[in-house]
């Protein structure tokens, strides 16, 4: 009898990682922005129609945007190592984009790093899903380090946008 609950537990104890991992999988898909719950839609320059299609593995994430802003579209695919450490892409007008990506619990945390005219802009995404997995809501945070100060000039701003999956 004991052994069978020591191998019952140590089954149990094994799939435990695997089910948080199958969690993470959810984010997996194509997301598209709910302009009505979001910021970005509504700021002074809106960001038009967005998409974003995730595609995640247990070591790996790749996310490719794609937006109408005005009559510019923006289309990039940034790729991160989810371990923290920095990996390079090359991002929307063949901007050098640095980045880094990691779990926190069960949300997934993106910073990146880019130059835009001669300004160090940086970005933190942290990625939440709703609790029935339909929403993908995105906390942001975006800075530029545009080598001056002053209460005329923000150098941070913050948003949230939510984007909801694309049937398949």
């Amino acid at each position: 009898m004991r052994t069978a609950k020591f191998l019952f537990l140590t089954a149990l104890l094994g799939l435990a990682p695997a089910v948080g991992a199958d969690n993470h999988s959810n984010f997996t898909g194509t997301w598209k922005m709910d302009p009505a719950r979001s910021e970005s839609a509504h700021q002074d320059v809106p960001s038009g129609e967005s998409t974003l299609v995730i595609q995640l593995t247990p070591t790996e994430l790749s996310i490719e945007t794609t937006r109408s802003e005005d009559a510019k579209p923006f289309h990039e695919t940034l790729s991160f190592k989810l371990d923290g450490s920095e990996t390079a892409s090359t991002g929307d007008g063949g901007v050098k984009v640095s980045g880094k990506a990691h779990w926190d619990g069960s949300k997934l945390v993106v910073e990146t790093v880019r130059n835009i005219q001669d300004s160090t802009v940086t970005t933190l995404y942290i990625h939440t899903l709703s609790p029935n997995g339909r929403d993908l809501i995105i906390d942001k945070t975006l800075t530029v380090q545009h080598g001056y100060q002053g209460a005329s000039a923000p150098t941070t701003g913050h948003g949230k946008d939510v984007f909801v999956r694309v049937a398949k």
